[in-house]
């Protein structure tokens, strides 16, 4: 049987495409595509910078409408796309992993971090200004959650670094918050949110540290 050429690109592609929607269907990496998960992580974290640059571009400029915003609010856009896709799909192909769950972990918290670390100063005639309590909050919590995943790791101690369902909350929380800073919504909305972010971050803060000092119980007990 002879195969006309000029459909057989076409034909292939429709192959390629079939087969890695069945994989995606059957819950495994499509061949060549293991590394996407750790790389939209890494993505997350190279975005950060790039925000923080359109952001303090839209400070120079004396025309703050949402158009001017654009470039600023579709990296956002992608910080936050990236973070859902990549626990997804490392969930999704049986790819998670403990340095996989770390670094997107870290990635969480640096775009945190340096997002409202970049509305602390005084750019009020473009962005509201984060509260230094509520940025103290966030820093602290990074801070108590940081060193107690290192003294449970150093004593030789599994860590469970998955979100739990008060984790996700409290970031889509804190994310929404900056994308309606970066928006530039009214004050009282962005107050409102302030005071439900700040008690959820509080909730699920002692959440982890009460599941990382049962684990330190736990690990004496036996001992």
């Amino acid at each position: 049987m002879k195969v006309s050429s000029p459909h057989l690109p076409g034909d292939l592609k429709g192959s390629l495409l079939k087969s890695r929607l069945a994989a995606a269907i059957s819950r495994r990496a499509p061949a060549g595509w293991g590394w996407l998960p750790m790389a939209l992580t890494v993505l997350r974290i190279l975005l950060i910078p790039c925000f923080l640059w359109t952001a303090y571009g839209c400070t120079q400029q004396a025309d703050s409408s949402l158009l001017a915003r654009g470039p600023a609010l579709g990296i956002l856009f992608g910080i936050g796309l990236s973070d859902l896709l990549d626990g997804w799909l490392a969930r999704r192909w049986g790819l998670v992993t403990e340095l996989g769950a770390t670094l997107d972990a870290i990635a969480d918290k640096l775009a945190q971090v340096a997002c409202l670390a970049f509305f602390l100063a005084d750019h009020e005639s473009t962005f509201a200004r984060v509260p230094l309590a509520f940025f103290v909050l966030i820093l602290s919590r990074d801070v108590v959650l940081g060193t107690g995943y290192l003294v449970l790791r150093r004593r030789a101690l599994e860590v469970d670094n998955q979100h739990r369902w008060h984790g996700r909350v409290s970031s889509a929380l804190l994310f929404a918050l900056v994308m309606l800073v970066t928006a530039g919504a009214s004050a009282a909305w962005l107050n409102l949110l302030f005071l439900l972010s700040a008690g959820v971050v509080g909730l699920s803060t002692a959440s982890y540290v009460r599941a990382g000092w049962a684990c330190w119980r736990g690990r004496e007990r036996q001992s």
